[in-house]
């Protein structure tokens, strides 16, 4: 069994809300992905599946437990560590994608290159460019492009800096349901094609489908387990 690029043990998050009460989003005796890896994550809105992908990234530090990338515990590093681990080791995929407007599909791709520890590489993103069918587009800025070739570049720069796992937050909200099919594959190739774990988060049943591992955040995640069973 290949080696785990994703850890997670005893992992607790909770919020403090608007009436003072604590919520629990949070509460994972243990999760791993492991290297080349393609995992499907499931819950219903709420659940905590953006929340855990943000302590994974390191974006949110948890309030107790362990968050290990590459078999570094990145709760125990400072800000700036952190940030650098996050740019050289994951690959994230945003729900409205956060292109910057300004810049061509290319700049995109290299201005996130430019986060990571390597020097960007003008060759290196038109080749990633042009593997998810964007060669004629490199010099397009994104509201030149449609919303299916501006996933295709959010994907591009995920890739970037050759990351060992990519995270993608409802990838496919933003198209329509005829192309969700082929923004998945495009994931999923692309990563297989460069050797990197894909974890993605999802309400979509059918989405999930597509995936070799399918997983239910409830069924981890005692949080969230905890309020599905209060509400019913």
């Amino acid at each position: 069994m290949n080696a785990s690029v994703i850890e997670l043990e005893a992992v607790r998050k909770s919020f403090v809300m608007p009436d003072g009460e604590r919520a629990d989003v949070l509460d994972i005796p243990s999760f791993a992905l492991a290297e080349g890896e393609q995992c499907a994550l499931e819950g219903t809105s709420g659940s905590g599946k953006s929340t855990l992908l943000h302590v994974i990234s390191g974006i949110m530090r948890p309030d107790a437990g362990r968050v290990s990338i590459g078999g570094i515990d990145i709760t125990r590093l400072p800000e700036a560590r952190r940030d650098r681990l996050r740019a050289d080791t994951l690959g994230l995929v945003f729900q409205q994608f956060n292109l910057l407007a300004g810049f061509t599909a290319l700049e995109n791709v290299l201005v996130a290159m430019s986060f990571g520890s390597a020097r960007p590489d003008r060759w290196r993103a038109a080749d990633l460019l042009a593997a998810v069918g964007l060669s004629h587009r490199l010099h397009h800025r994104p509201a030149q492009l449609s919303i299916g070739q501006q996933q295709r570049v959010a994907v591009a720069r995920a890739l970037a800096n050759r990351p060992r796992a990519v995270l993608a937050d409802e990838p496919t909200a933003s198209v329509d349901a005829g192309h969700r099919r082929q923004v998945i594959d495009l994931m999923r190739d692309t990563c297989t094609e460069q050797g990197v774990a894909l974890l993605v988060v999802t309400h979509d049943p059918t989405v999930a489908a597509e995936f070799p591992r399918r997983l239910r955040l409830e069924d981890f995640n005692r949080a969230a387990a905890h309020a599905r069973a209060s509400h019913g």
